[in-house]
């Protein structure tokens, strides 16, 4: 059985010269150092994630405060987001901004992991408002160098669960 390029090309759709240069093209993408590639998706067990840029974004307006922040957390967030949970998820409670308990349904593990102070509770401003995500806890310090009141809770760290009276 033939190939797709070569069914097209006995049906006068395409030349051998478009197939070659095609081909030419794919070699050459192989070829480059990883432009263009994420090097892993976002999901639990990340290792390539890269961390925030604490001095850069000081500065940076809101917006791009944000965008920054948003990308990294879902680079790097811990827990699952959306779907159905799994059958031995649990609710983890922690104080809101507000001065309300929120909550995120996380697995046992992940669950362990932040009372160890291995992982962090966050407040993030995201597409839809602020909502709340799993992070490692190094990061999270950083977001909180950034914006204090955005850790809500780590053990270890004194900064966490500050309520906003407003």
């Amino acid at each position: 059985m033939l190939d797709l390029k070569a069914k097209l090309a006995s049906a006068g759709l395409v030349s051998q010269a478009d197939i070659d240069r095609v081909d030419a093209k794919k070699k050459s993408k192989g070829k480059g150092k990883g432009k263009g590639k994420r090097k892993g998706k976002g999901g639990p067990g990340k290792s390539q994630v890269r961390p925030l840029n604490v001095a850069a974004l000081k500065d940076a307006p809101t917006g791009e405060f944000y965008d920054a922040v948003r990308r990294w957390v879902t680079q790097s967030r811990l827990d699952r987001q959306g779907g159905v949970p799994s059958e031995r998820s649990k609710p983890f409670h922690f104080p809101e901004i507000a001065g309300k308990i929120g909550r995120l349904t996380i697995e046992p593990e992940l669950a362990e992991r932040v009372q160890a102070g291995e992982a962090a509770v966050i407040a993030f401003m995201s597409n839809s408002g602020l909502a709340h995500a799993v992070v490692p806890a190094a990061g999270a310090r950083d977001i909180a160098t950034l914006k204090e009141e955005w850790l809500r809770f780590l053990p270890s760290d004194p900064r966490a669960g500050q309520i906003i009276k407003g």
